[in-house]
């Protein structure tokens, strides 16, 4: 019986999966009377094996030997390698370090392997596909520009293509800022700008905000339980999403400092929220109304749905604005709270959403704590009355003549600045 011979083109796409799986050395290997490869990690741990269908013990042993010698310390492979070491090794200098609740110190595992994933699923194949071996190569400006019509052709989802492409460009600006000659010229930035239009910009469920007295409504609007308006309130003035509010604990409130612990964010991160003083209000008179349910291990709320939630999101916004759309959530809440926020003062919207990109704020905010306080006087301001809706300056896309049938009388709150 004839033996089924790998291809030139199986051997090496075999050879970069081993790669990507630290494998550092190949061997020829007999078994039976027909050659295999085998890989081989640093520390001798098999990675991988794939059959060359070979009798020729010299042939096989070339082929061995050709690809141990692709090992270079400038292959797109062995430079990933590098970046996500990297980052595994300052992710850990954090935690046992002064930085210990910065974003990456807290960062689960996993979004280190989204970073990888994304570079080996993507920048891979297309340096092999462009016969490209050093990663200088990615720092021309066509090479570049091919990149970003590979993306688009292989990626029909538009966010995905953008967030595979910033990683791409944050793991090339790493390289290149430990080179003696800086490659990322403004040409380069050049042949890039607009990338992120490049891959359009339509949405199938567009982006709404709330207007400010729509804002005004939901903090004075009459829900028929705690927990309910607890799914609104939290979200719009802390930025938690629906998937952290039902996570959060008692022992996680730490009015003190006027924030709370988030510690099962997006991703699995840590991270901390303000508490402006009228939610902490509202908590207590929940704890106080309570038999059970009130210890530090506590959950704030239980008995969440999330598709019973999410009608309860779209009639409820539906009410105040008149309405309806599938954005209607908590991410409407989140996203609404932050551009009200920046709106009286830019920046203070930073710590709104908790996004890993909002780094000039929160990073202060982990210093200090400072910047929570005055997110919180701002709520607290407009939630008295005392900032009126006239100072918030800016335009929205829902309706604001929607009027809701169960609403509180609040038209005895002062509503002259403070």
């Amino acid at each position: 019986m004839r033996k089924a011979y790998s291809s030139t083109e199986q051997i090496h796409n075999w050879w970069n999966l081993m790669q990507s799986r630290q494998a550092t050395s190949v061997y020829a290997v007999k078994d039976r009377d027909i050659y295999r490869l085998r890989a081989f990690s640093e520390n001798k741990k098999k990675c991988g094996e794939i059959s060359l269908g070979l009798k020729d013990k010299r042939f096989a042993q070339r082929i061995a030997i050709s690809l141990a010698v692709s090992i270079d310390e400038n292959t797109p492979v062995a430079v990933i390698n590098k970046y996500i070491d990297h980052l595994e090794m300052h992710r850990k200098a954090c935690q046992s370090g002064k930085h210990i609740l910065t974003s990456l110190a807290q960062s689960a595992k996993h979004n280190i392997q989204t970073i990888k994933s994304r570079l080996y699923a993507h920048l891979l194949p297309f340096c092999q596909k462009r016969h490209i071996t050093d990663i200088l190569d990615m720092f021309r400006r066509e090479v570049i520009r091919a990149y970003l019509d590979y993306l688009k052709e292989t990626q029909a989802i538009s966010d995905t293509a953008r967030s595979i492409m910033a990683t791409t460009l944050t793991f090339l600006r790493w390289f290149d800022g430990k080179q003696e000659v800086c490659r990322m010229d403004t040409k380069f930035y050049t042949e890039i700008r607009g990338w992120r239009g490049y891959f359009g910009n339509s949405r199938k469920r567009p982006k709404l905000f709330l207007t400010s007295e729509h804002i005004r409504t939901i903090l004075h609007y009459d829900y028929t339980d705690d927990r309910i308006k607890a799914m609104f309130l939290i979200p719009l003035v802390c930025g938690v999403r629906y998937n952290e509010l039902i996570n959060l604990k008692w022992r996680d409130l730490n009015q003190d400092k006027g924030n709370m612990n988030v510690m099962v964010a997006k991703g699995g991160t840590y991270r901390t929220c303000q508490l402006p003083c009228f939610i902490q209000d509202f908590l207590k008179e929940v704890r106080n109304s309570r038999r059970s349910g009130t210890l530090p291990g506590d959950y704030l709320f239980t008995e969440y749905d999330r598709s019973r939630d999410l009608t309860i999101y779209k009639t409820i916004l539906k009410e105040i604005t008149g309405e309806s759309s599938s954005d209607m959530a908590s991410n409407c809440l989140r996203r609404s709270g932050c551009n009200f926020i920046e709106k009286y003062r830019h920046g203070l919207g930073d710590l709104q959403l908790g996004h890993s990109t909002c780094t000039r704020i929160t990073y202060r905010s982990y210093i200090d704590g400072n910047d929570y306080q005055e997110v919180n006087d701002f709520w607290d301001a407009f939630y008295s009355g005392k900032l009126t809706s006239a100072s918030i300056m800016g335009k929205s896309s829902l309706n604001p003549e929607a009027k809701p049938s169960n609403l509180i009388d609040f038209s005895h709150i002062d509503t002259e600045v403070g």
